[in-house]
């Protein structure tokens, strides 16, 4: 009997549907970099889709191919868009629920230098209710380019002591990355506050 796949699995799914629709000469470390995932992630995850037949491969050289989305592909994009341009509704009055009882609970105690690890539709609830909290944001971290006008960066980069607290808003496989970064920033693993969780673990409709 095959597992019925994860809100993450087609969340990567429609993220990796999107990146080559727009650029299928990507290869698979910049596909990496872009989801913030492992690379062994990334080719287990095109394998998936061609074994699904929702993508073909184009070898254009030896060492260079080109990544094509099939029919299929493109109606299990269009599907999977849709799905979650429905579900943002729901998910976002949960999430804002859920994250005003736990930002809040940051605020009162004293811990409101934050930075937001992930630039996925949890974080954008994540950033607005912030927001409306009156917390400091002092970096958006785990991806790359720019998410709701900040530029994006590596905790590396920043000053651990200036950081009350590590907002984990991405999808599940980056919170191990999202560790690895913050011990290398010289951040205790206490700093951590997985909002994701909240969610995946169905506690949205019960805080607050």
């Amino acid at each position: 009997m095959n597992k019925a796949p994860s809100q993450d699995d087609e969340g990567r799914t429609l993220q990796l549907l999107e990146l080559i629709h727009r650029d299928g000469m990507l290869t698979q470390r910049e596909l990496a970099r872009k989801l913030n995932i492992a690379l062994g992630l990334v080719n287990l995850s095109l394998k998936r889709l061609m074994h699904r037949e929702l993508i073909k491969v184009r070898r254009l050289s030896a060492r260079r191919v080109c990544y094509l989305l099939t029919p299929g592909g493109m109606s299990e994009k269009g599907r999977l868009s849709a799905r979650y341009l429905a579900d943002s509704f729901a998910m976002y009055r949960n999430a804002r629920k859920a994250f005003l009882h736990r930002l809040a609970a940051l605020r009162d105690a004293g811990r409101k230098r934050v930075v937001l690890y992930g630039t996925t539709e949890i974080a954008e609830a994540a950033f607005i209710t912030l927001q409306e909290l009156g917390l400091e944001l002092v970096a958006v971290a785990g991806g790359e380019g720019e998410f709701l006008g900040r530029k994006v960066v590596r905790l590396a980069g920043l000053d651990s002591r200036g950081v009350d607290a590590v907002l984990f808003a991405g999808l599940g496989d980056a919170r191990g990355r999202c560790r690895e970064e913050m011990a290398a920033a010289g951040m205790a693993p206490e700093v951590l506050e997985d909002l994701s969780v909240l969610l995946l673990d169905g506690e949205a409709g019960n805080a607050g």
